[in-house]
């Protein structure tokens, strides 16, 4: 049975982070039949692009009892598959940033098509990487880590002092489906302080940029000494730039915004 599967990145927030070929697929998928899938954060987007473009919902997959997140993306991989390639339906999968950048459910879905040999296009997005990086002054002579904040605060994932480090995810708490609780996101921020305390002084500046929300979205960020970093909650989306102990003098500054963002 014939069908499709193409998976839309349409990068962190606002409307126009949009890809040209992402806002083209948008726009005839509201005439050619695809059955579109999304999660909250990004229908809004879509409805700024293409107004009348029917997003079905995802998110009650990561409401159900006793599902964590993990299975929920497996879960949602193989719906996805299964309605374009056992269904015959020619299926967007939207997703907010890069599709390449933390997305499991992509990854999974990559895996189940190359496992089974069907076709899978990629329409590219602006990744929060990007995003985050205007405001620091980062120039890659020192190289950077990447991680997740769970990799530093819960799996032992130590960082190199030397070379500045980009914590994404930084409010998610909980690999269930309550992760998307920003009063909550304490829980993590309390930990990866206490981490990040064996590493650094207490007064070491960290900041946190906000890589993503709703399309009204403006490019912030907060600096505060190490030993301040969970007194407030932050945005789910949220990401921690650690600069290094020894690194250009530039590194623990914050960039003004880029115009327009």
């Amino acid at each position: 049975m014939g069908g499709s599967l193409t998976i839309v990145g349409l990068g962190p927030a606002r409307p126009e982070h949009v890809t040209l070929e992402a806002r083209e697929r948008l726009l005839a998928a509201r005439t050619d039949g695809s059955r579109c899938y999304g999660l909250a954060h990004v229908r809004e987007i879509v409805e700024a692009l293409a107004p009348g473009l029917e997003i079905r919902a995802l998110d009650y997959l990561y409401a159900l009892p006793g599902v964590d997140r993990p299975t929920a993306y497996a879960d949602l991989a193989r719906m996805l598959v299964r309605r374009a390639f056992e269904d015959g339906f020619d299926v967007l999968y939207l997703v907010a940033g890069s599709p390449l950048y933390v997305n499991d459910a992509v990854l999974l879905v990559r895996k189940l098509c190359a496992r089974h040999g069907h076709p899978l296009r990629l329409i590219h997005g602006l990744s929060f990487v990007d995003l985050v990086l205007d405001r620091v002054f980062w120039t890659g002579h020192h190289g950077l880590q990447l991680y997740s904040a769970w990799n530093v605060a819960r799996d032992g994932t130590a960082l190199a002092t030397d070379a500045p480090a980009l914590l994404f995810q930084l409010g998610e708490f909980s690999r269930g489906a309550d992760a998307l609780d920003e009063a909550r996101s304490v829980v993590m921020l309390a930990e990866l302080r206490d981490r990040l305390a064996e590493r650094y002084p207490p007064d070491h500046p960290v900041t946190v940029l906000y890589s993503s929300g709703r399309p009204d979205y403006r490019s912030l960020a907060r600096q505060v000494p190490l030993a301040r970093l969970a007194d407030e909650p932050v945005p789910v989306y949220s990401n921690l730039w650690v600069p290094a102990l020894s690194g250009p003098d530039a590194d623990p500054a914050v960039a003004p915004p880029s115009e327009g963002r």
